[in-house]
């Protein structure tokens, strides 16, 4: 259902600044740390709030998190906020039919208005192609990531090799996207370092010849050289991006050489970010250093919860993020599902779905990152295909940019899936 924004939906927004003595002051006597909220807000009509989540950008999960009763289209809240915090928010009104409204809410904020996420993402201004699905014979593996290096040279990150788990495939494309004869080697880093630390994302940065991995076991971006040796930098992580849920810490990375920025996604929301469990935190890097926030919204999965619990094998999140020339991301929403049952139940049931989604972090000024659809891809027994990793390949013909996305088949699951790799063009 689609609905244009009308001016009888409007928020106000109250902030007040605390004492030690808990007492409310006025707006121009505000402290250091706001620890109090005061919201009126006038749903659209027809609408019922539901449920009410203030996020703040700078480190931290949810700080307020609250179900409505809305009877008569006007909501008033007045609420203590979990912790002091002083700078943006994200609001996020969910209504009873399902929709997602949200605004950027500035310190000081008087009067705004939130926007309507879309529920379906319009479509990408970037021209999509697809090109093929290609089964590498090469032994079976549990491929995570990907990224060029140079020429026809790519580092994969394997998740249960030792140390950062680097391994270096050669894989040839003509000016039409046709895959050559493809040779691996494993680097020669790896055999020195402890196994365990469930490498999910690997990062090329040409200026300094290293490699960087993201490790979802202890929730750590480190830097490798060429060879896979360890150097010893490894970015910052915020404490709250380490309160994961389990197996699903940082899965994808990302580097951008044009504004030199990393970055990184955890693979579903934190242990406490609230009522909604699809939002997402992307994290950017200046250096090492943590210097930027953004939330981003998950789209619903296919499977419902029944299903999903019931599944032999099912995942939903982010699993790659690929930085455009521009600025923007590409990000891979990924859902695998295979079914209980017997072999044929499950070769007949299992799918995966991989949606990728096109964000512009550093234009985009509201509360959730407004994303575009690029492209679905839709597989099924006869080519399943689990995709974990994304990069940019070299430029084809007519001006197209290359996208290889990198399948994870966990060692190939007894033949029900393969060491794809996924061929596409896009043209910015």
């Amino acid at each position: 259902m689609k609905m244009k924004l009308t001016g009888a939906l409007l928020v106000w927004l109250s902030v007040w600044g605390c004492g030690a003595s808990g007492k409310q002051s006025g707006a121009q006597e505000q402290t250091d740390s706001i620890s109090f909220v005061q919201l009126e807000f006038k749903v659209p009509a027809k609408l019922q709030a539901v449920a009410l989540e203030l996020h703040p950008y700078e480190n931290q999960p949810a700080l307020l998190t609250k179900g409505l009763d809305n009877l008569d289209g006007t909501v008033h809240i007045q609420d203590s906020l979990v912790r002091p915090h002083r700078g943006p928010m994200a609001v996020l009104l969910q209504m009873n039919d399902g929709s997602i409204w949200t605004a950027r809410v500035e310190e000081g904020t008087g009067k705004f208005e939130p926007v309507r996420l879309a529920e379906e993402p319009e479509p990408s201004e970037i021209k999509y192609e697809y090109i093929r699905q290609h089964r590498m014979p090469v032994e079976p593996g549990e491929y995570s990531g990907i990224c060029r290096v140079k020429d026809d040279v790519y580092a994969l990150v394997h998740d249960k090799s030792k140390g950062g788990g680097i391994h270096y495939f050669n894989i040839p494309l003509d000016q039409a996207g046709v895959i050559g004869s493809i040779s691996q080697k494993e680097a020669p880093g790896n055999a020195s370092g402890v196994s365990g630390a469930d490498n999910e994302d690997i990062v090329y940065v040409p200026s300094s010849n290293t490699l960087y991995v993201c490790a979802e076991s202890d929730q750590s971006i480190r830097e490798y050289t060429i060879e896979g040796t360890p150097t010893g930098v490894g970015m910052i992580i915020p404490e709250d991006l380490k309160a994961i849920q389990p197996n699903a810490g940082f899965e994808a990375l990302a580097y951008d050489p044009s504004n030199n920025y990393f970055w990184a996604a955890t693979e579903k929301s934190l242990k406490d970010e609230g009522l909604n469990k699809n939002i997402i935190r992307l994290q950017r890097f200046s250096g090492t250093n943590p210097d930027a926030r953004y939330l981003y919204l998950m789209t619903p999965p296919m499977a419902d919860e029944s299903q999903a619990s019931g599944a032999q094998a099912y995942v939903h999140g982010i699993s790659a993020m690929t930085a455009l020339e521009d600025g923007r991301l590409i990000v891979l929403e990924r859902e695998v599902y295979v079914p209980g049952g017997s072999v044929i139940e499950k070769a007949l049931g299992a799918f995966t779905l991989s949606t990728l989604y096109v964000v512009d972090p550093l234009h985009d000024k509201g509360g959730i990152l407004q994303k575009k659809l690029l492209a679905r891809i839709l597989t099924s027994a006869i080519n399943l295909a689990n995709y974990e990793g994304m990069c940019l390949g070299p430029k084809l013909s007519g001006g197209r940019q290359s996208l290889l996305l990198i399948a994870d088949s966990q060692n190939g699951q007894g033949g029900l899936t393969g060491e794809y790799l996924q061929i596409i063009s896009i043209k910015p």
